[in-house]
């Protein structure tokens, strides 16, 4: 039964080679670390939290 699973992943890879003009999409590069961008909005979302939970603190303990 796996053999049979094989071809048909093969011929579907295949079909859609040839459907996109027998050309290979190119790969995107690997970027080693994430971009500083995304430490930003990591930062941002963390303080945003951070004063949310100390906003919602006041308003129960009062």
């Amino acid at each position: 039964m796996s053999d049979e699973h094989e071809r048909l992943v093969v011929d579907a890879l295949r079909a859609q080679v040839a459907g996109t003009g027998g050309r290979l999409p190119a790969p995107t590069p690997d970027p080693g670390r994430p971009a500083l961008g995304a430490g930003w909005v990591l930062l941002l979302a963390v303080l945003l939290g951070l004063a949310a939970g100390t906003v919602v603190a006041v308003i129960t303990l009062r």
